[in-house]
């Protein structure tokens, strides 16, 4: 799958976006519907109202089809998180607000929570792939703040790998989801503070 573009670098559309988009939003009702695995060409059309023969000039094939809604909804994702943080002040308000917002999409999303239940093996394949894609995203809002923690600026890690190894659990918490949706912005916020806490009292 293509990595998606962030930070706002969108790419130019042509006079046929509104069908193209068309597909993209059915696809998505469809596979929250069907799941990904057992996802018919024929359930697209359906599910967005156009005709076999339209989906497929937009799209030849289910692996084309399935590439553009992945890039699609990822870039959305980024975006939408991105805009969050970005008016949020840096420091434990910044990573509320990018957390805050980036659960509300995976819980509100029409088909995450179902590829999850119904395909995990597609969803673990696919985090695996996108991972470094998730960590530059996150890094940019996360990056500046968490080199002033006390494991970078003695150099023991990276601001970089910091911000993996939260991307890695905030993933864990999407595939084991809590009961509590204060879970995920609890643990996350408690690591923020252990590491700025370190940083005061060496």
């Amino acid at each position: 799958m293509s990595e998606p573009s962030r930070g706002g670098e969108l790419r130019a559309r042509g006079p046929g976006d509104g069908t193209r988009a068309r597909i993209l939003e059915g696809a998505v009702h469809a596979v929250a519907r069907h799941g990904l695995a057992k996802l018919a060409m024929s359930d697209v059309s359906d599910s967005a109202g156009v005709s076999r023969g339209t989906l497929y000039r937009y799209f030849p094939t289910r692996e084309a089809l399935l590439d553009a809604l992945a890039e699609r909804e990822a870039e959305r994702f980024f975006e939408r998180v991105l805009e969050a943080v970005r008016s949020a002040p840096e420091g434990e308000a910044r990573l509320r607000a990018m957390v805050d917002h980036a659960i509300r999409a995976v819980r509100t999303h029409p088909a995450l929570r179902r590829l999850r239940e119904s395909d995990p093996a597609l969803v673990l394949e696919g985090l695996r792939a996108r991972l470094p894609a998730l960590v530059d995203a996150f890094h940019e809002p996360l990056g500046a703040m968490l080199a002033q923690s006390a494991p970078v600026r003695s150099g023991a890690v990276t601001s970089r790998q910091l911000v993996e190894w939260m991307t890695r659990l905030f993933v864990s918490f999407y595939l084991f989801e809590d009961p509590s949706p204060e879970a995920t912005p609890r643990a996350l916020t408690a690591l923020y503070r252990l590491l700025i806490g370190a940083g005061e009292n060496p």
